[in-house]
């Protein structure tokens, strides 16, 4: 019989582990494959989904919408090519654990952008390092500024040309009064010699400085970013100082040289002198005239400045150039600061990038002018909205003021009338109408004027003409008493009715069930059909001393309420002959509403006009009033965030740029999980760090139990 062979048990084994083997590694490069995979397509948005509270790594539909409008390559938006150049200090030099994670939030927003649209790009440099070095940049930089520093370029060679050209003049000059000094003739006591001593000891000094300066010049402007305003001072103060000195000694000399006590010898050299003076100061003329005449390019000075002065984003486009501090693009949110203690960080970085992105379409920006009538400047040192200003003009808008009745001298005289802001070819003005002060209605002197009266006529000339208008409006006594406002006459035509007679109180009921009434009101809810409003869900504003609107839907005017006082015991009260009647009033019935409209935006045949009857609700004691008082807003969160939002996003829809709203929702996202307590947290951690092993131990313990039973 023949025996059977058996498997090579061997064999077996190894053709085993090769499957094994095998398996195990393909099972490696397709889990690798797959990793590689779903990053590459998130890192190319084909799937990207941002979990964070507020969306801090996504862009909002807005933003989008705003980079689908920068792609489009027609004549109303030029595709073009855009960088956003973050300028930040690197991550490991920054001690403060919130600015590191803000300027993370910022390189990761940056790249979204740049993922999203293919004309977007964007680039991340150390602030630390010489921002100078970085050649790209600035020669992008002070190329879209051309225009603007080229008075200031010429001013500057003419200057250095100066220079070079004064220096055989002045070595000469010098020369000739050294050699009176060395003359036997004159005895050093006399005038003559006094003045060849001071005189040509200050000629070398100014030439000794006038040699540093072209040095120093010449090394300036070989830099890519240059500081044109401070080479111009530098040039102009040595030219005038020279100039100066020239004149006195010419002065002098003349008037040596006509005295009978001076030496023929001094008086031919005097002579000299005067002629020598007179050549220098021809040479001087044009230059000076040009440096007076040049003057400095703001934009280009706070470019520079912000550019040196700490981290920054720079977003650039063809022939513009923005630069946005990091410090402008989060603060603290002081909405839960009374329960939890702590703020919570309020990012702004969308609202800037695309506010900046978007304000580099417009060929010729808004201006924006406040119109003040004896309440005192809106803007300036003196001003109360420089705080919305200053937010204005970071999205390029051109921000000044105009009194149409002119002021009163300190002898008690009306001066004229300042001139009208003129606006530039195809650009709109924003009126915005500050509270004329009633008793300057009752000035004689001042009747002339009639500021209210101008100002009616004004908005009937400009609306017409294609400008937009806001009007804030106050309480005013003398309305109850059928005093003429042609201003409140003007709106009758819009259908506004502003019930400048009463404003709007509140009874509320103490911890102690004793009744209070109250003149200030909170509002965090926003009405959602106008983009003035939608971007403010959920920020809270405040308001005191507001007057109703009444409004009337007839006619082909569009309405859309913006502010809207609500509250159970609500009435307008109607005596305000003194703060004591205000403070002292009751409940009215009769007067009573469940709401109130305090600010309306309104459509007429295209025109647009924005109307709050409330006094400080834009200024800056509201604005920048914070948890430690007025002023502390940028320190601790604005306690009315809303208040200076919904002033600038009225002047955007003013001038007809909705999508410079579009950038704000995201800002003012409402946490969707509040601050935890401190208890609260406590709890979690331990829940973390304790429960959840002890709960790995247990269904591990219950698992053994099981299969031991079985």
């Amino acid at each position: 019989m023949g025996s059977k062979k058996k498997p090579s048990t061997t064999d077996s084994q190894a053709v085993r582990r090769l499957k094994f083997g095998l398996n195990i590694t393909v099972a490696v490069i397709a889990a690798l494959g797959i990793v590689v995979l779903v990053n590459w397509i998130a890192s190319r948005q084909y799937l990207r989904l941002d979990l964070t509270y507020n969306r801090s790594y996504s862009l909002s539909a807005q933003s989008k919408a705003v980079l689908n409008k920068l792609g489009k390559d027609d004549e109303q938006s030029p595709a073009g090519d855009y960088r956003i150049v973050t300028l930040l200090p690197n991550d490991l030099e920054v001690s403060n654990e919130q600015e590191a994670l803000v300027y993370r939030r910022v390189r990761d927003l940056a790249d979204e952008y740049a993922r999203y649209a293919e004309n977007v790009t964007a680039e991340h440099l150390d602030a630390r390092g010489d921002i100078f070095k970085a050649e790209r940049l600035n020669a992008a930089i002070a190329q879209a500024f051309d225009d603007e520093l080229a008075p200031a370029i010429e001013a500057i060679g003419l200057g250095r040309a100066a220079l070079t050209d004064l220096d055989p003049i002045n070595t000469k000059l010098i020369a000739v009064m050294m050699s009176g000094i060395n003359t036997e003739s004159t005895q050093p006591q006399e005038p003559a010699q006094e003045l060849y001593q001071v005189a040509a000891t200050r000629c070398k000094e100014i030439n000794q400085t006038a040699e540093l300066a072209g040095q120093q010049t010449d090394e300036l402007l070989d830099q890519v970013l240059v500081n044109y305003a401070g080479i111009k001072q530098q040039i102009q103060a040595v030219l005038t100082d020279y100039d100066a000195v020239l004149g006195v000694v010419a002065d002098r000399a003349s008037q040596l040289a006509r005295s009978n006590e001076t030496a023929d010898a001094d008086k031919e050299r005097l002579l000299e002198v005067v002629e020598l003076c007179k050549q220098a100061q021809e040479k001087l003329v044009a230059p000076l005239q040009q440096m007076d005449a040049a003057q400095p390019s703001p934009r280009y000075n706070q470019v520079l400045y912000s550019l040196t002065s700490g981290a920054s984003v720079v977003v650039l486009g063809d022939d513009h150039v923005k630069v946005i501090p990091v410090s402008e693009m989060w603060r603290q949110d002081a909405r839960d600061y009374e329960e939890t203690g702590r703020t919570q960080p309020q990012y702004l970085i969308e609202e800037k990038l695309t506010g900046a992105l978007l304000s580099m379409t417009l060929d010729q920006p808004p201006m924006v002018v406040f119109v003040t009538s004896g309440g005192g400047p809106a803007l300036g040192e003196q001003g109360r909205y420089n705080i919305v200003a200053q937010r204005l003009q970071s999205a390029d808008f051109r921000v000044t003021q105009w009194n149409p009745a002119g002021q009163m001298s300190s002898m008690g005289q009306p001066t004229p009338p300042q001139p009208r802001p003129q606006a530039e070819p195809g650009q709109k003005i924003i009126w915005v109408v500050l509270p004329t002060p009633g008793n300057q209605m009752n000035n004689p002197m001042m009747m002339m004027a009639n500021p209210r009266q101008q100002i009616a006529d004004l908005l009937q000339e400009r609306l017409e003409a294609g400008d937009a208008a806001m009007l804030l409006l106050s309480a005013d006594g003398a309305a109850s008493f059928a005093v003429a406002n042609p201003i409140t006459d003007w709106l009758a035509g819009w259908g506004l009715t502003p019930q400048l007679d009463r404003i709007v109180l509140e009874e509320i009921q103490q911890d102690n069930r004793r009744t209070a009434t109250v003149i200030q009101f909170l509002v965090d809810t926003w009405p959602d059909d106008l983009p003035i409003t939608t971007a403010l869900n959920g920020m809270q504003a405040g308001f005191r001393v507001a007057c109703p609107i009444l409004v009337s839907n007839d006619g082909d005017t569009v309405h859309h309420p913006v502010i809207e006082l609500k509250g159970k015991r609500l009435w307008a009260h109607s005596d305000l002959s003194s703060s004591q009647a205000v403070q002292n009033a009751k409940f009215s019935e009769p007067d009573s509403a469940p709401s109130f409209t305090v600010g309306v935006a309104s459509e007429q045949d295209g025109k647009r006009l924005v109307t709050v009857a409330e006094t400080i609700w834009a200024s800056d004691p509201m604005t920048s009033l914070g948890l430690l008082g007025p002023g502390t807003a940028e320190l601790t969160g604005a306690a009315f965030p809303a208040n200076s939002e919904l002033f600038v996003n009225s002047v955007f829809w003013l001038a007809g740029l909705e999508d410079l709203i579009a950038a704000s929702p995201r800002s003012q996202d409402v946490p969707r999980i509040n601050a935890m307590t401190d208890n609260a947290l406590w709890w979690h951690q331990t829940a973390l760090l304790a429960g959840m092993p002890a709960g790995a131990l247990l269904l591990g313990l219950s698992v053994w139990w099981v299969r031991r039973r079985a």
